[in-house]
């Protein structure tokens, strides 16, 4: 079952319409009831006929699913439009100056590769190594028994680290030896983190954080009081930031710094800014900056519930999708910038190359190739959803997957260098290994390897 497919119920669409929105709506649903379904719940794009695509466990037609979007953001009214707090004033929990206003005038910053989600603290998505280009038959390094959700980590010896849906945390070598496994008491959407230590730290759908030795054995077990399903962040100082019921800091060795609640329950992976901030979302459709101290530095509204993950551009720039199908980006003060609008939910984590275009992709089955001043450069169509997050490695080549059951290469400029079909969808986020390799896990539960 897909995480869309678990939280259908609260996070139905029936919630936001009203009167004539909700029966136009129920029309919608009637009129695609009656067109043919694959028996049960889908899973894949590809188990749909014709123009239709998999949304939310059943089989819609696009345009549909396009209306459907579109009367919800309707009935929203400019609340996905309006201003974002003005930062020189007060918010709760603003016990400071605001940041800077000028992000711009900051000098570019260089990523900082760490062993977390996205390859580092600000979710540039950027590697250090060159990729393979030619997709050739990969190997398989793990299989298990559910859905891979979570993007594999790498330690400092090439040992892998990937959860899974079935409940197990393992850690792999380089040739697919299994070292070790840990089982939880629920699933595993989340990345790890690996400490300079070598410990590993994983978050459970049970609310629990895990730290884990080099054999797996358990150092320390913390309850956070919520499901832990975005990535852990790990900060330069080894700080962890983990979402779960707002944010939480805590140290190395399992100790809670600070906590600071959210309204709404938070799903993406938090982002480091250089200016101090630690940037997260919730699913009631704001957007949090907290100092390191764990005081709120300001507040902006989306507009909509988001499954994204924010990213921060060399020149602190912060960019997140949401899902209404907007990518939004905001200066350091909170402070509106652009935003563009997709034709479906944008669920991935933006990539942001070295150039500054910004590379996400949009269930509206495209990947999109973004100007820093918000300007579409290019699209590439895929076959289903895209919500794996792109990663861009030295060369500048993207690699992204698609519920079309394919992972792609793509240049820098939105065309198509090399693809393969893993015959599932590929919905987690691949890691660009130190040895070059392409590291993707797909939801038959495989983790696979392409590349020498």
């Amino acid at each position: 079952m897909s995480r869309d497919e678990e939280n259908v119920t609260r996070r139905g669409l029936g919630a936001h319409l009203g009167g004539a929105i909700a029966l136009a709506l129920g029309a919608i649903l009637a009129s695609c009831a009656a067109a043919p379904e694959p028996v049960g719940p889908c899973t894949t794009d590809v188990q749909c006929r014709h123009d239709r695509i998999c949304h939310e466990g059943r089989c819609r037609f696009h345009e549909e699913v396009r209306a459907e979007l579109e009367a919800r953001a309707h009935a929203l009214g400019t609340q996905g439009r309006e201003s974002v707090l003005d930062a020189g004033s007060a918010e709760p929990g603003d016990t400071g100056p605001a940041v800077a206003t000028d992000a711009g005038a900051a000098p570019p910053i260089a990523a900082h590769a760490r062993p977390v989600f996205m390859g580092d603290a600000r979710h540039t998505g950027r590697a250090s190594t060159t990729g393979p280009r030619a997709l050739g038959e990969p190997l398989r390094l793990l299989r298990t028994s559910a859905r891979i959700y979570a993007a594999p980590v790498e330690g400092a010896d090439g040992t892998l680290f990937v959860g899974s849906l079935d409940h197990a945390f393992a850690a792999v070598g380089r040739d697919g030896a299994l070292r070790w496994r840990y089982t939880g008491q629920d699933r595993f959407y989340a990345s790890g983190v690996v400490l300079s230590d070598g410990a590993v730290i994983a978050g459970n759908h049970d609310g629990t954080l895990v730290a884990l030795d080099g054999q797996g054995r358990v150092r320390w077990r913390l309850s956070l009081g919520g499901p832990i399903d975005a990535s852990p962040t790990l900060d330069d100082d080894e700080t962890l930031y983990v979402a779960a019921t707002g944010l939480y800091a805590i140290d190395g060795a399992g100790r809670i710094r600070w906590h600071v609640a959210a309204a709404g329950e938070v799903r993406t992976p938090p982002a480091v800014h250089p200016q101090g901030l630690v940037l997260f979302a919730t699913v009631d459709g704001s957007l949090y900056a907290v100092r390191r101290d764990g005081s709120v530095a300001w507040q902006a509204t989306l507009g909509a519930s988001s499954d994204s993950g924010p990213s921060i551009a060399d020149d602190g720039t912060i960019v997140i999708g949401d899902d209404l199908g907007h990518v939004t980006a905001f200066d350091a003060s909170g402070q509106r910038r652009w935003q563009i609008t997709t034709g479906a939910d944008v669920r991935a984590t933006p990539a942001i190359a070295s150039d500054g275009t910004i590379v996400v992709g949009s269930d509206d089955r495209n990947v999109y190739g973004i100007a820093p001043d918000g300007t579409v450069r290019w699209r590439y169509a895929t076959g289903g959803r895209v919500r794996s997050s792109a990663r861009i490695d030295a060369a500048g080549h993207v690699y992204v997957g698609s519920q079309d059951d394919f992972v792609y290469v793509l240049a820098l400029d939105g065309t198509l260098v090399s693809r393969h079909n893993l015959g599932q969808n590929v919905d987690a986020t691949a890691l660009l290994a130190s040895d070059g390799r392409l590291i993707v896990g797909t939801d038959d539960g495989s983790l696979y390897a392409f590349g020498p």
